[in-house]
């Protein structure tokens, strides 16, 4: 009895030791043969190239506006503005159609750039300068570090050393490249205000500080009502810009992993990035997904604005983070939030020091929860009295880009409007649809036949009942 029971424990051993060198065996045999080498190459391309898109966004966002900024034919230092409303013809992410917008780049390699913003009279300009990754260094202007009265602004580039002279306020970059985007402050679109705005921003000066003493002569180029191609294109180019930035700039501490794995790619200093065919088609693919990522992102990323009263509202980031980190997402000791800030870069641009003095919110959903979709017709009737100390303004873009549908007739509204049809109680029905519904050609803003889109909201000089909860802007709805 006592054999037989010890015969059936090691028969049991045997087998179990059997199939345990059986399953190390099998799994011996898997390591290896799933891909060959040149698979696993082509798939880690893919893989860093994914992360390389999302990591990179604000570069590449930055580069596409440099580079239509370029063929606008102006150089650094050189000032371009739109003297009229936008149209779809300003290719840039979620303009507003309503402001008159300025801009221009710098370069610090040479040494320090002056910015010197004029004082306000019944004009005014507002903005900040901005570097290469997109975070915001300094507001300017009338709501701004002078609050109106002008200053020199002195952009010091990365490691430098010296004093600025007196009189001039110092910022100091941390990237080589730099823009600043200003808004024309114009007490109403009327073509005397528009003159006299535009006179003043000719006031507004940028030159070398080694040059301050003597006048250097830049261009003010108006750029209104001609095409400005300055969205980010998604395919193999996308990481030529990445490329081409990367090498320009300085490598930051927080970005040196991901600098091993560009290496990867063939992007950083002293690589030369020529992708062959093979490598382009990986590149394609890859910048697709992380495209569709960012979308996805920011559609779904940002604080609701009035969740309890079911509105279907955000805020356009997550307020905490936003503003806690000035937009750059970065929390020392913690984190760096690239996918959020992936989300931004690739819908936005010229972000302000916050807490931003205007109120923007967005919408990608229907009072129904569904996403808005261009063969469809939509409502908005926003209440009466919105609480603004200057107006208010909606418009539509383009899901897949960020910027206003190419062709649109009329891509946003405004309280501005003068034929802005209004009901009886104050209040204001907006329609968005492919085709106006009939007789409301005059409150629509135009869609595109089966593209999704989103709607911004936004209210310049909100008061207080603009986020109080004393006022609340109603859901959109379907029609049709």
């Amino acid at each position: 009895m006592f054999k037989s029971a010890s015969f059936v424990v090691l028969v049991a051993l045997v087998l179990t030791c059997g199939c345990k060198t059986e399953e190390k065996e099998q799994s011996k045999m898997a390591i290896g043969q799933n891909f060959s080498a040149g698979e696993l190459i082509q798939r880690t391309v893919e893989r860093r190239a994914v992360e390389a898109a999302i990591w990179g966004m604000p570069l590449v966002n930055v580069d596409a506006m440099r580079q239509a900024y370029f063929r606008a034919g102006a150089k650094y230092n050189d000032v371009i503005f739109w003297s009229n409303p936008n149209t779809w013809m300003n290719q840039t992410t979620t303009p507003n159609h309503s402001t008159s917008y300025v801009m221009f780049f710098l370069n610090l390699k040479d040494g320090p750039i002056v910015v010197d913003i004029p004082a306000a009279t019944e004009q005014a300009l507002y903005g900040t300068l901005i570097t290469a990754w997109n975070e915001p260094l300094i507001n300017v202007g009338n709501t701004g570090d002078d609050k109106g009265k002008g200053a020199k602004y002195v952009l010091l580039p990365p490691g430098y050393k010296d004093k600025p002279p007196a009189g001039y306020v110092p910022v100091q970059s941390s990237t080589f490249n730099a823009y600043s985007l200003l808004r024309i402050i114009i007490k109403t679109q009327g073509a005397e205000d528009v003159k006299k705005g535009i006179a003043y921003l000719h006031t507004l000066k940028v030159y070398p500080l080694a040059s301050a003493k003597s006048s250097t002569p830049i261009q003010f180029i108006d750029v209104a009502s001609k095409p400005f191609e300055a969205v980010p294109v998604y395919d193999a180019s996308f990481y030529n810009s990445l490329a081409r930035m990367v090498s320009e700039e300085n490598v930051q501490d927080r970005d040196l992993a991901v600098m091993g794995q560009l290496y990867s790619l063939n992007i950083g200093k002293g690589l030369t990035f020529d992708p062959d065919a093979t490598t382009k088609q990986t590149l394609e693919r890859a910048v697709d997904e992380a495209h569709q990522w960012m979308m996805e992102g920011y559609a779904t990323n940002g604080t609701p604005i009035w969740p309890i009263q079911g509105r279907t509202w955000r805020f356009l980031l997550e307020i905490p983070l936003a503003e806690g980190t000035r937009v750059t997402f970065l929390e020392p000791g913690k984190d760096l939030r690239v996918d959020v800030r992936s989300y931004a870069w690739f819908a936005m641009f010229g972000p302000v020091v916050p807490p931003p003095p205007q109120l923007y919110i967005k919408t990608y959903e229907t009072d129904k929860h569904e996403r808005l979709n261009g063969s469809n017709t939509y409502h908005l009737r926003v209440p009466a009295n919105v609480p603004t100390s200057q107006f208010w303004a909606v418009d539509v873009y383009d899901a897949a880009t960020g910027a206003f549908f190419r062709e649109s007739p009329v891509v946003g509204l405004d309280s501005y409007k003068e034929n802005l049809k209004k009901n009886a109680d104050g209040t204001v029905d907006v329609y968005f649809a492919a085709k106006p519904p009939s007789g409301e050609e005059s409150n629509t803003v135009f869609t595109r036949e089966g593209k999704p889109y989103f709607v911004m909201f936004r209210i310049y000089g909100p008061q207080k009942a603009a986020v109080d909860g004393s006022w609340i802007l109603n859901n959109i709805e379907k029609m049709n």
